[in-house]
């Protein structure tokens, strides 16, 4: 036997007309409520994101080693040395040419957010004009110890540390010393050597003038004019980490100080990071003993690129002419 359809109630029939009807009826959220909750959804996911960015910023993910000196043919020595604030900070030393009398040794600062391989091509042409070179990772990256990055203001004392250790090599202590740094690496090498008179000369390029200044530039690749207000919130997240304020980092307010010892300055014109105008007013703090080098057509930390062999012939005499042995 075929069973019978089952036929629904009237009162079950008209309950779910009813239903529909007054879900039809029913008005939605109006246009001010939609918008209310598109600018919270938005707030929202701006904090994070602004959050987001300080962490990554200051807690860099670390980059792989791909070489070492010795795939260029260059002698090293692995070398570690300690902080004043007690990390273990890695690094090479690389000896001079032995046929050659040492010139000196400069000390390489890499940048923001690499290793001492970064540095290894510069390293290898002031090796051929008779340099000792030592090359480290700042803390927090390659492999040295530490956990955040703070953009310079520790970073000076990771310099101090390898200028600390060169003092404690009997085949080092007595050789005149110049440092090199590139973007982040230049801001610290103005930032330490001029509260460190060990320091004999300095080779800067790309430095940001401030950290306010080089967060504003970087947001403002990304966000145009709207980057200062978006690096507002980042650096009020950092200090969640940092134990400084980040407007105390400035190179530019520090660079009169490495007068008269003397100061090579080079900085790409088509730099996005940093403005090359920012340069030349450092310069000019102390023109007898600064010379600037600005290169129309090179971005950020790009002059050795688009310099080549003028750029090491250049840096090579500055170290050259200012570095003497006593």
């Amino acid at each position: 036997m075929i069973p019978r359809p089952v036929k629904k109630s009237a009162s079950v029939s008209q309950y779910n007309q009813k239903r529909s009807e007054c879900q039809a009826d029913r008005p939605g959220p109006s246009p001010a409520v939609k918008v209310g909750i598109g600018l919270a959804v938005a707030a929202v996911g701006f904090t994070l994101a602004t959050l987001g960015y300080a962490y990554m910023a200051t807690h860099p993910p670390r980059k792989r080693f791909t070489r070492t000196p010795e795939e260029v043919a260059l002698e090293f020595e692995e070398i570690s040395f300690l902080t004043h604030d007690g990390l273990k900070i890695s690094g090479w030393l690389l000896p001079a040419p032995v046929l050659e009398e040492t010139r000196g040794v400069i000390v390489f600062c890499h940048g923001y957010p690499r290793n001492r391989l970064e540095m290894l091509p510069y390293a290898q042409f002031l090796h051929e004009a008779g340099f000792a070179t030592l090359v480290f990772d700042f803390r927090s990256l390659g492999r040295s110890e530490g956990e955040l990055c703070s953009f310079g203001h520790e970073e000076v004392a990771d310099l101090r540390g390898a200028l600390d250790y060169l003092d404690s090599r009997s085949d080092m202590a007595a050789l005149p010393r110049g440092v090199f740094g590139l973007s982040l690496g230049a801001s610290v090498a103005i930032m330490a050597s001029a509260k460190d008179e060990r320091v004999a000369a300095v080779v800067a390029e790309a430095p940001y003038p401030s950290l306010r200044d080089a967060l504003n530039k970087r947001m403002s690749v990304v966000f145009g004019p709207l980057g200062s207000r978006v690096a507002t919130p980042i650096l009020w997240w950092a200090k969640r980490w940092l134990t400084f304020d980040p407007a105390a980092v400035s190179p530019a307010a520090v660079v009169h100080a490495l007068a008269p010892r003397p100061l090579f300055l080079i900085q790409g014109q088509r730099d996005m990071l940093v403005n090359w105008r920012d340069a030349e007013r450092m310069a000019k703090v102390s023109e007898e003993s600064t010379e600037l080098w600005l290169m129309p057509t090179a971005g950020h930390a790009q002059c050795f690129r688009k310099g080549g062999d003028e750029y090491k012939r250049r840096v090579a005499e500055f170290f050259q002419n200012n570095l003497h042995r006593e």
